[in-house]
């Protein structure tokens, strides 16, 4: 590893604690002291194993992807939400190339037994944000939405407008921070 490369993950290191920090404690007086914010880190792929092979997910994704995707884009963001010791939601999302807008690229919640299920969402989407405004990011993107039900979900946080696919680029939802 270059050290410019280094020293931009340690750098940004500081930006992806600060934001899950701060998430933590914005969570509504319900949530605050009950759910635990974190990264993806080994406990997390750990943990992950048991949503793997359900017949619940709703996406196939193998969450070990997490591990080069942060040593490939050393400004990306990653979290996980959870209640005790259960794994609730995890989702990645990195800046753009000119940094001025966050994208959300992944985002999966526990496919069963997750109380909180309904939270998970909004839980990611002011962590992104946190993220985005620490890096000087001025929109956010929700990156390639599977379908029309999760366009109008994501919709209905405010603000969002669909930007469709061109000249190869893919589909997203975005909003100013």
């Amino acid at each position: 590893m270059q050290p410019s490369h280094k020293e931009t993950l340690e750098r940004y290191d500081v930006f992806r604690t600060q934001a899950r920090d701060i998430a933590k404690e914005s969570l509504p007086g319900n949530l605050k002291g009950v759910l635990n914010v974190e990264g993806i880190d080994h406990k997390t792929l750990n943990a992950f194993q048991a949503w793997k092979d359900t017949a619940e997910r709703k996406v196939s994704w193998d969450w070990e992807f997490s591990r080069s995707y942060k040593i490939f884009y050393p400004k990306s963001f990653d979290m996980s939400v959870w209640l005790g010791n259960t794994l609730c939601s995890m989702s990645l999302g990195r800046p753009t190339f000119k940094g001025t807008e966050m994208r959300l690229d992944f985002i999966e919640r526990a496919p069963k037994n997750c109380p909180y299920a309904g939270e998970m969402f909004s839980i990611s989407l002011l962590a992104y944000e946190i993220y985005g405004d620490l890096i000087g990011a001025k929109k956010i993107r929700i990156m390639e939405p599977m379908n029309d039900k999760l366009i109008k979900y994501y919709m209905s946080h405010g603000g969002f407008k669909l930007v469709g696919s061109k000249k190869g680029n893919p589909h997203y939802l975005v909003r100013d921070l």
